[in-house]
């Protein structure tokens, strides 16, 4: 159960800041910056939890769902960077 909960709080986070961004709370820098610090601190979760591979062993595996330890963690990844790319995809825009 402490595992679902570690892999859903970016996902959250990364929710926020949409929300908090799209209702003109946020500065489109600010939650750019946001956005990208959650996406590499997550990135670098899903690495540091395969560093017996090699690093592009590590990045292929990091694309396969059947290298993370429940199906949760890896729909956690997949919806964090997704949302990581709305928010740029909204900040780019707005420029």
């Amino acid at each position: 159960m402490f595992d679902r909960i570690v892999s859903l709080v970016p996902v959250a986070l990364m929710g926020l800041i949409l929300f908090l961004f799209e209702a003109g709370q946020m500065a489109p820098r600010d939650a750019f910056f946001i956005a990208c610090a959650i996406v590499i601190v997550f990135t670098g979760q899903q690495f540091i939890a395969r560093e017996d591979m090699g690093f592009v062993e590590a990045a292929k595996a990091i694309a396969a769902p059947d290298t993370y330890r429940s199906r949760t963690a890896f729909a956690a990844y997949v919806t964090c960077i997704a949302l990581g790319l709305l928010v740029t995809a909204q900040v780019v825009a707005s420029a």
